[in-house]
C-alpha cells in the first residue's frame, strides 16, 4: 500500500505542472453521451475516470509559484527533492482552505464548512468531498505511521512540510479510482483523445440533475 501510493509522487507532480501549462492538442472526437441516465452518471465512465484529482487551477498557481524554488531542477531525479516540493505545497493549499488541525489532523469542521459553501448548490459533490476527506485523513494516518516506521524514510520525513498532509492529497487525488466515480469527477485526457467528450458528458449529466456545470474545471 505505502509503495503503490509512493509511486504516484512523481506522477502527481507532472500532473500539477501539466495543469499550470496545458497542451494545446486537438482532442479526438469520440461517440456522443446520449446513453447517459441519473444512474449512469453516477457511476465510472470509461475514459474519463483514468486522471488523477489535482484540484482547482487557481489555487494549485497560487502554492505552486510559492513553493517553485523547491523543485528539482529539469532532468534531475531527486525523490528527496520531489517529496519536500510537493509537501510543502500540499501544506500551502491546505492552509489557504484552513484544513489543518492540530498535529497530525485534518479539520474536518472546515472541510464541511467549505463544501457547505463551494457546492451549496451541488449536493451530491458536497457529500462526496465530505466523505472523501473523512476517509483519506483516517487512510493518511495509517499510512504515515508506516512511514514513519520506515528507516528509510526518516531522512525525506524530515526536511518535508507536514507529511501527513501530502498523504492526505495523494489519496484525495486517487479517490475516485478506488471509490465511485461520479460524473462531477470526470476528466478526460488529451492524449488518449477524450477531454473533449468527458467534458461533454460531464455537463450533461450536470443537466440531468437540473443543474449548470461550474465554470471552475477541476484538474
Amino acid at each position: 500500500m505505502v509503495i503503490l501510493r509512493w509511486c504516484w509522487l512523481p506522477l502527481v507532480l507532472v500532473s500539477i505542472s501539466e495543469a499550470l501549462d496545458p497542451d494545446e492538442t486537438t482532442t479526438v472526437a469520440s461517440v456522443g453521451g446520449s446513453d447517459l441516465t441519473a444512474a449512469k452518471c453516477g457511476k465510472k465512465r470509461a475514459g474519463c475516470c483514468s486522471e488523477l484529482y489535482i484540484g482547482e487551477e487557481e489555487e494549485l498557481e497560487k502554492c505552486f509559484l510559492i513553493h517553485s524554488s523547491k523543485l528539482p531542477q529539469d532532468g534531475e531525479s531527486d525523490i528527496g527533492k520531489t517529496f519536500r516540493f510537493l509537501s510543502c505545497f500540499v501544506e500551502c493549499l491546505y492552509k489557504q482552505k484552513k484544513y489543518v488541525g492540530k498535529s497530525d489532523t485534518i479539520n474536518m469542521k472546515m472541510v464541511k464548512l467549505n463544501a457547505e459553501t463551494t457546492f451549496a448548490d451541488r449536493p451530491k459533490e458536497k457529500d462526496y468531498h465530505i466523505a472523501m476527506f473523512d476517509y483519506c485523513r483516517k487512510d493518511a494516518s495509517s499510512m504515515y505511521n508506516l512511514l514513519k516506521a520506515s528507516p528509510g524514510a526518516k531522512a525525506l520525513l524530515r526536511s518535508a512540510c507536514r507529511p501527513y498532509l501530502l498523504m492526505v492529497f495523494l489519496c484525495v487525488a486517487d479517490y475516485h479510482h478506488d471509490h465511485e466515480c461520479p460524473y462531477f469527477r470526470w476528466e478526460g485526457s488529451t492524449k488518449a483523445g477524450t477531454k473533449d467528450q468527458c467534458e461533454r458528458d460531464k455537463a450533461q449529466c450536470y443537466a440531468i440533475d437540473g443543474l449548470t456545470m461550474p465554470t471552475e474545471k477541476p484538474i
